[in-house]
């Protein structure tokens, strides 16, 4: 078993990009890894190339998982993690990097401190329509950190801050224990097909450790992707995955809970699509309408400053 299991996310990806996200992998020290390459069923899927790519390498922990169908990202997700070995997972889409050397062995670090199932970093946020990297001053997510830590950790707050603020953790900036994630992936299979990264709602409203590494450990191209493209068909999608997330978690609802029941409310209404009445919900409950204005009045800001020796090695042979 390794330490970590690198899950790179594929579906019709630029192989150029592709190879630099390998390279970012490849350059990890202090810690013990392999690759899945986990392919969703592309037109393209690049095998040749990628053996070919790991070869010239002299890299031979990789595993090629291709799915001759597409089914979306939570079923090629599990498809890639099934097949891993790690302790933990790693996962990461082309186009996307690890900040620096020891990205891995930060996250690891962190978890096995903590003796966390999840564990988490900062990220930095580029143009991914320019050549060469441009850092973008974003919102960080989460805005909220201080839960997380081992001297503020507080698993009510979690809950609040995740399910009801949606102060998101960034599934590039995630590091998560092989055996809960299979566990929680299995729960939103069928259910939420797209954001995988929605499991960590359901984890954290049943209670799993979530642990904050307090250093930038990915670099995340923004404009291109699913979630930042702004396209309305993708935004109808990711809302259908958030709230079948939500139904899940409500199906486990114990009655006469008070939590649960702001919970429910918020899930009705907060999620609702509709900003009127989701300006309702806040205006009903003073303390988060407060917490979600400080988010967005007194902002934690997104790394800017990146490894540029590590980075050119990245793209050493481009």
């Amino acid at each position: 078993m390794v330490d970590i299991s690198v899950v790179v996310l594929t579906y019709n990806a630029d192989l150029a990009e592709l190879k630099r996200t390998l390279r970012s992998v490849m350059l990890q020290e202090g810690i013990s890894y392999e690759i899945v390459v986990a392919d969703d069923g592309s037109k393209t899927n690049h095998e040749e190339e990628l053996k070919s790519f790991f070869g010239s390498g002299s890299f031979a922990d990789y595993k090629l998982v291709l799915n001759s169908e597409n089914h979306g990202t939570v079923i090629n997700v599990i498809s890639g993690v099934e097949k891993s070995s790690g302790k933990y997972v790693k996962l990461i889409s082309p186009g996307d990097y690890l900040s620096g050397p020891s990205s891995l062995k930060k996250l690891f670090d962190n978890a096995e401190k903590n003796k966390a199932s999840l564990s988490f970093g900062d990220i930095l946020f580029f143009d991914s329509g320019k050549e060469m990297i441009s850092p973008i001053r974003k919102s960080a997510p989460p805005q909220l950190t201080g839960c997380y830590t081992d001297s503020g950790y507080d698993q009510n707050r979690i809950k609040r801050n995740y399910l009801i603020l949606d102060d998101y953790i960034h599934g590039v900036s995630t590091l998560i224990e092989r055996d809960v994630f299979i566990r929680y992936l299995r729960k939103i299979e069928g259910q939420v097909i797209y954001c995988e990264d929605l499991s960590y709602r359901l984890m954290a409203y049943d209670g799993v450790r979530i642990s904050y590494c307090p250093s930038c450990v990915a670099m995340y191209g923004y404009g291109t992707g699913v979630s930042t493209a702004g396209s309305s068909k993708w935004e109808s999608r990711m809302q259908s995955d958030r709230n079948a997330a939500n139904r899940l978690i409500e199906a486990s609802f114990k009655p006469d809970d008070k939590l649960n029941k702001l919970l429910k409310q918020a899930f009705e209404e907060r999620y609702s699509g509709d900003r009127k009445v989701m300006k309702k919900f806040f205006m009903k409950h003073p303390l988060l309408l407060f917490a979600k204005l400080r988010m967005e009045w007194f902002p934690r800001y997104s790394v800017l400053e990146y490894d540029e020796a590590f980075i050119n090695k990245v793209f050493a042979d481009d």
